[in-house]
């Protein structure tokens, strides 16, 4: 829909109201006051008709006491009875001059003139109306108009008795010019008298201007309408006619005229006053409409402006607008506090985009800006990378609340030596010094930020592993410098060298790393056949025979050649999908487990599992399945786990581990001695048996100290109703020292390395009957 601008719409609203109501107001003006004139006009003609009639009327008064005195005379009679011709002239001529009569005629009962004064009607000959003079005859008297000699005479007629009628006495006036002239200033009305005879009209006479007597006798049954009244102006004169007489052979019209001006003119002058007026207050409302709309839109319009640069984004001019009107000074207020509330928000928003929230330091994107950035002014520069070691286990054992005020704690430190500060993510940190600093500088970095950190709730001893690249040497963009602070930072930790600059060589195992998660995807994937497990066989010290053995993993890929399982392993325990690693390996140990049984060996299969494995809630159903389909007993296989990663969940890995002991699997710790294991922990693993770290085995038989920790884990094991295992064995006397102390199994190399399957039972073949504590 097209839209209008608001002044525009105003101005036309107020103009248009204006206008329609000045309209209004005129026509019904107008419209009344030509209803009232021309009702007072047909009023006018009337009353001047009346006014008419009631001087003929006295006229005719006049002539009948005139003729009433005539014939009453008694000499006039004697006179027309004696036909005394001189004398009936002299007493019409003397009456004619005593009333001032225009006609007096004396007519024989027959209808013959006998004489007239003046002289207009030939004696002897026959008047021209007989009929009037029958019925004046009749009557005894008749009054009447009658059309004599080219004038109109108003005549009363008598009877003279004597006392039967001997003639008929005529008087008249005359209706000519100047009584319609006398008529006109009685009545302000124009007086027309129309004589017709035998339907043509044969006289006329009029107080109206000769040029206005036809068209205004023609104009007289045209209706008057206001709008000729108004403003066509098109009718001079309104009449009104009526028959006056209707005599044989002639007939009186009168017609009396007003005036249309001089009647219409004071109505006119109010229309036009009124119309002037109305015109008046539309200008004055163009005025006043143009200034209200202007008033009213500018400080709009001025608020339209700002309302546009605000959501262009420019949040700082002040808005100042003047108005007089509540409502625009209100929206005014309003737009000023929303551009302050829009500005903060923004402000906030761009901070928490470019900042981490939890330590004020800038974001990973903001940093990679200022990087890039800084890289553009093509001057050297170092980056330290911070990588707080175990911040995980800090959050596990303290708590995220004390973990995130070990951060903030940290980034305060940081920012303390200037520079520009990051935090990438968890406890990785970012410094980027404002000069460069020497490598004393950087030790006593390290130092400040490994400063004990008071929390309130407990004191945290953090330890940081710090990488350094010199740029543009060690890195040429953002993107690039942050891919090798990771791998710098990952080689701090794989090599607990706490403080290491970077070297290409890092990348090339990095790469390396990179390259196994490939392979070792595909080998899981589609070429299973690189995979393998070896047998390493745990001798039952109280028995003398194999009963156990370790299934170990091993991968030869045709690209990175032989990946031994500390490689592969933890990288896909990074990687995710050391899940698919642990299937593999159960279902190639059922496998052979069916194997074994098949060749009669009773060997239970040890199968490392991951605390990841451990924490799947699906894993022992599958396991379950696979050993039900292929028909073995839960003694086929056994289960081992390292201690230190099941003390991240240790409720859940207990509860774990306790399914897979109702279902009657072995479970073992492994590497017990190296983690972080506890005598309650311990107490409370539904475990049955300890495996002795191999670092504790290998010399046993010449370090007394391992001697001591490893007596007091068998002790410890039984203790508790473990067996042990101890594994590592390379010579004959640490098997010696482990069988008196009671361990009940030993592996090692003394025995035998890991082994295919194949070649695990030719080894079983060859050795059920070796003696390994002989000598």
């Amino acid at each position: 829909m097209a839209t209008k601008k608001l002044n525009q719409s105003i101005f036309r609203l107020v103009v248009g109201l204006v206008m329609l109501t000045a309209t209004m107001i005129l026509i019904n003006v107008w419209s009344s006051t030509s209803k009232h004139a021309e009702h007072q006009l047909n009023n006018d003609l009337k009353v001047a008709q009346n006014v008419f009639e009631q001087v003929l009327a006295n006229r005719e008064n006049v002539l009948y006491n005139s003729a009433s005195v005539l014939t009453a005379d008694f000499g006039f009679k004697q006179a027309v009875a004696t036909g005394d011709r001189p004398t009936i002239n002299s007493a019409l001529f003397n009456h004619r001059g005593r009333i001032n009569a225009d006609l007096m005629a004396l007519v024989s009962l027959n209808g013959k003139n006998i004489s007239s004064v003046p002289k207009i009607l030939v004696p002897d000959q026959t008047f021209p109306y007989p009929r009037v003079v029958q019925n004046a005859i009749s009557n005894g008297g008749a009054s009447s108009l009658l059309f004599i000699d080219q004038r109109l005479y108003q005549v009363m007629m008598l009877t003279i008795d004597a006392p039967t009628p001997i003639a008929v006495a005529v008087i008249g006036f005359e209706i000519n010019q100047e009584w319609g002239q006398q008529l006109k200033n009685i009545t302000q009305l124009e007086t027309t008298i129309e004589v017709q005879t035998k339907g043509e009209e044969t006289f006329t006479i009029s107080t109206l201007p000769a040029n206005l007597v036809a068209p205004t006798l023609a104009q007289q049954d045209q209706p008057l309408s206001w709008l000729s009244l108004s403003l066509l102006n098109d009718v001079p004169y309104v009449s009104r006619r009526f028959l006056l007489a209707d005599e044989d052979n002639f007939k009186v019209l009168i017609t009396l005229s007003n005036d249309v001006h001089r009647l219409f003119a004071d109505f006119r002058a109010l229309q036009t006053n009124i119309a002037l007026i109305a015109l008046l207050a539309i200008i004055l409302a163009l005025c006043f409409a143009a200034l209200f709309s202007r008033k009213v839109a500018k400080p709009l319009v001025a608020l339209a402006d700002i309302a546009q640069r605000i959501s262009s984004g420019d949040y700082n001019k002040a808005i100042n607008t003047t108005s007089s009107s509540t409502e625009v000074t209100n929206l005014a207020i309003a737009l000023e506090s929303m551009q302050s509330n829009i500005r903060q928000r923004e402000e906030k928003i761009s901070y928490q985009a470019q900042h981490d929230i939890l330590t004020g330091l800038n974001n990973r994107y903001n940093m990679e800006v200022q990087l890039n950035a800084k890289f553009e002014q093509n001057k050297p520069f170092q980056v330290l990378g911070i990588n707080v070691f175990g911040f995980r286990g800090i959050n596990d054992v303290f708590g995220y609340h004390n973990g995130d005020i070990c951060l903030q704690i940290l980034a305060k430190r940081l920012a303390e030596y200037g520079g520009l500060g990051a935090r990438l993510a968890g406890g990785e940190l970012l410094w980027i010094p404002d000069t460069l600093v020497t490598h004393e500088q950087v030790i006593a970095f390290k130092n400040t930020l490994e400063e004990p950190i008071e929390t309130g709730d407990a004191s945290i001893t953090t330890r940081v592993s710090v990488g350094m690249l010199n740029c543009p040497i060690d890195a040429q963009n953002a993107e690039e410098l942050f891919r090798r602070m990771n791998i710098v930072l990952d080689e701090t930790q794989k090599t607990e060298q706490l403080m290491l600059s970077y070297e290409p060589e890092y990348e090339h195992r990095y790469l390396r790393r990179l390259s196994i998660i490939a392979e070792l995807k595909t080998a899981l994937n589609d070429q299973q056949e690189e995979l393998s497990l070896f047998y390493q066989p745990k001798l039952d010290l109280i028995s003398g025979t194999v009963t156990k053995v370790e299934a170990l993993i091993r991968w030869n890929n045709a690209l990175l050649g032989f990946v031994s399982p500390e490689d592969f392993i933890s990288v896909a325990e990074q990687a995710g999908f050391i899940g698919k690693i642990t299937d593999w390996v159960i279902n190639q140990a059922i496998k052979d487990a069916v194997i074994l049984k098949g060749l009669g060996l009773n060997v239970s299969i040890a199968i490392n599992l991951s605390a990841k494995d451990v924490m799947d809630d699906t894993l022992l159903p599958h396991i379950i399945t696979l050993m039900n389909a292929s028909q073995l007993e839960t003694n086929a296989l056994s289960f081992e786990m390292t201690e230190s990663d099941l003390v991240q969940e240790p409720e859940k890995a207990i509860q774990q581990l306790q399914a897979f002991r109702n279902r009657g699997f072995e479970m073992a710790i492994d590497d017990f001695g190296t983690g972080y294991s506890s005598m309650s922990y311990l107490k409370n693993l539904p475990v049955t048996t300890l495996k002795v770290d191999k670092s504790f085995v290998l010399k046993l038989d010449s370090q007394q100290g391992d001697q001591k920790i490893v007596r007091s884990v068998i002790d410890l094991a039984h203790n508790f109703g473990l067996n042990v295992v101890a594994e590592g064995i390379e010579n004959q006397a640490t098997l010696k020292l482990l069988h008196g102390w009671g361990c009940e199994l030993a592996q090692g190399f003394y025995m035998s390395k890991p082994l295919p399957l194949n070649d695990f039972v030719q080894w079983h073949k060859k050795h059920q009957s070796t003696n390994w504590l002989e000598d």
